[in-house]
């Protein structure tokens, strides 16, 4: 029997142009993950859209350091547009986002997904590298600290215990669908007013 996350969309959000491996690694463990269970994982260093060029990885990434280098800026201005619309545009259409967060890395484009998916009341869950005392003051006036974990095992844990209803999904964040279900049309005819 499919769980409770099957059928739900799933942002990875976390750097991508100064860690070390593109930001690939994590996301592709945790995509796998989380198809196990029937959700989509929706990931911007492997963009399933038909209108963007650049995935910001590998090569690309290195043609955009060379925009940067070279001064080219309205260029590089016209190449990230794409990506930064696809990436915020996946943030909108997810129901859940998982967010890494490594402190020793400069993020910009990570903090903008972690808010955009606050202020759209989904749930967001923060994996911290070094653990939960490693986040920043701010950002425990933003967000719950039950939705941080120290590690991608721990947000598994999580998961696992919202998929199969032995941890009770928040429900000022978790939202879920039955899209298998057909209601009843409403009639002007039959509403109680």
């Amino acid at each position: 029997m499919a769980g409770k996350l099957n059928g739900q969309r799933c942002y990875l959000a976390g750097p991508i142009d100064h860690a070390e491996d593109d930001g690939i690694g994590w996301r592709t463990t945790m995509s796998a993950w989380l198809s196990e269970r029937g959700v989509m994982a929706l990931d911007p260093t492997n963009k399933r859209t038909s209108n963007t060029i650049f995935n910001e990885i590998g090569d690309e990434q290195k043609n955009l350091g060379q925009l940067r280098e070279l001064g080219r800026f309205h260029e590089l201005r016209d190449a990230m547009k794409p990506i930064v619309l696809a990436d915020l545009r996946m943030v909108e259409v997810s129901d859940f986002l998982i967010v890494y967060l490594d402190p020793s890395v400069q993020m910009c484009g990570t903090w903008e997904e972690l808010f955009v998916g606050l202020r759209q009341h989904k749930p967001v869950l923060v994996v911290v590298k070094g653990g939960k005392k490693k986040l920043n003051f701010w950002m425990f006036g933003r967000i719950n600290p039950d939705f941080v974990f120290d590690s991608f095992e721990d947000v598994q844990r999580y998961l696992e215990g919202v998929d199969d209803e032995t941890i009770r999904a928040d429900s000022s964040r978790w939202i879920f669908f039955d899209y298998n279900t057909d209601p009843e049309p409403l009639s002007i005819h039959n509403r109680n007013y």
